[in-house]
């Protein structure tokens, strides 16, 4: 058994950690204006070319798992070079592919490399950071995870528009190469060994199943995610095919949902000096309850319809803002922050499994949004409003009422 654990070291500065954490989640949905194109170039239904978006994080489900523990034994800067090189080659093949088989196969890959980015700079942050420092890098990293979810589609809409939707692979390639360099570079190594043993697979898992508060992160980090995914998975059918709009318009909407991430980690940020985590999960998953029920009823009550382009962008704009200042701005830094800090003895394999399990059920909700799609307004309102629910009452239930116990 190899003899790595983690120390403080100093960290990497945020310049250099931040591109690497954020390419993944652009690489999620950059192409989403392009969905509807890409579903009558490759001549597939809808439900199939979503699930493109949901494959994608069931290869970085895996890899998140692969590249944590790999990075235990061979160290955080050789696993991040890997995963970015099979990344790369990945997003060049999306480029040729020809039927929907190729392209779910070839995201799967994408996915899987891309990852690394993921768990490991959260590794590092976890070994060189100190609680506070990593709180407020998490928040900064919530602002620009959601950030890049959100400027992707900008850009894509623009690509695809100009261009073909190809060309969202191309520029994805030319990134991965670009990040290559810096990583081989400027990336320092942060793990160092000791001579104690780190710990086996299945006592990690163990301790961590039965760890009540971990559960609960994850979920909840799983929802709050999923639920921005979801967008972008239903948004372009809805804002393209039923309310009109082009590519590059439904792009810029993304816009106005990460001026919402970034008020949120500004807020987050503020109140953290007054309020207990507890409290700021609360707040935040109520939050999310009130937007997805008020976006529900507007469907329901026919302010939001096909027949009202404006008013219905609006409504729906407005009620995702909220749902993503809360989800980005509270719930997923608290939980990112605060799940594995008793772990630190395997913290890149407690990492890895962390991310597996939170990213296995990030592709489950996203599935399901592609799953519940019928062509109309309503499939996406009212899952938001279950999800939300759901957040609340794991928030309560695995983490608050646990705490005050």
């Amino acid at each position: 058994m190899n003899t790595i654990i983690q120390n403080k070291r100093k960290a990497p500065p945020i310049w250099l950690l931040i591109p690497l954490i954020g390419f993944p989640q652009l690489s999620e949905n950059i192409y989403s204006p392009a969905l509807p194109a890409i579903s009558d170039f490759l001549h597939t239904l809808n439900a199939y070319v979503q699930w493109t978006l949901s494959i994608y994080l069931v290869g970085f489900a895996l890899g998140v798992f692969l590249w944590g523990r790999l990075s235990d034994h061979i160290g955080r800067k050789p696993a991040m070079i890997a995963g970015l090189i099979i990344y790369t080659i990945a997003s060049l093949l999306c480029v040729y592919a020809h039927d929907i088989t190729w392209l779910l196969s070839t995201r799967f890959i994408q996915g899987l490399g891309a990852s690394c980015g993921s768990v490991l700079i959260q590794t590092i942050a976890r070994e060189s950071m100190e609680e506070k420092e990593r709180y407020q890098f998490y928040a900064t990293s919530g602002f620009v995870m959601a950030f890049s979810i959100t400027v992707g589609p900008f850009v894509g809409g623009y690509l695809t528009q100009w261009f073909h939707w190809q060309s969202n692979f191309i520029l994805l390639f030319c990134i991965g190469i670009s990040l290559i360099t810096l990583a081989c570079i400027k990336l320092p190594e942060t793990s160092i060994k000791t001579q104690v043993k780190l710990p086996s697979i299945m006592g990690t898992i163990k301790n961590m199943m039965l760890d009540k508060n971990l559960i609960g992160c994850a979920i909840l980090i799983a929802i709050a995610n999923g639920i921005l995914f979801s967008y972008y998975a239903e948004g372009p059918f809805i804002f393209i095919k039923l309310l009109g709009l082009t590519p590059s318009e439904f792009g810029k909407l993304g816009l106005f949902i990460a001026l919402a991430s970034l008020c949120g980690s500004i807020s987050a940020r503020k109140l953290m000096h007054h309020w207990s985590r507890e409290k700021m999960l609360m707040v935040g998953c109520i939050i999310m309850i009130v937007c997805s029920l008020f976006l529900l009823t507007a469907t329901i009550t026919h302010f939001v319809s096909a027949t009202n382009i404006v008013l219905s962008t609006t409504l729906i704009i407005v009620s995702m803002m909220g749902i993503v200042l809360a989800s980005f701005g509270f719930v997923v830094p608290l939980t990112l922050s605060s799940a594995l800090v008793k772990y630190q003895s395997a913290i890149g394999t407690a990492g890895a499994l962390f991310g597996l399990s939170y990213y296995v059920m990030i592709s489950a909700v996203t599935w399901g949004m592609g799953y519940l799609t019928n062509k109309t307004l309503l499939p996406m309102p009212l899952y938001f409003f279950m999800l939300s629910v759901i957040a609340l009452i794991t928030a309560y239930f695995f983490i608050i009422r646990k705490t005050k116990n």
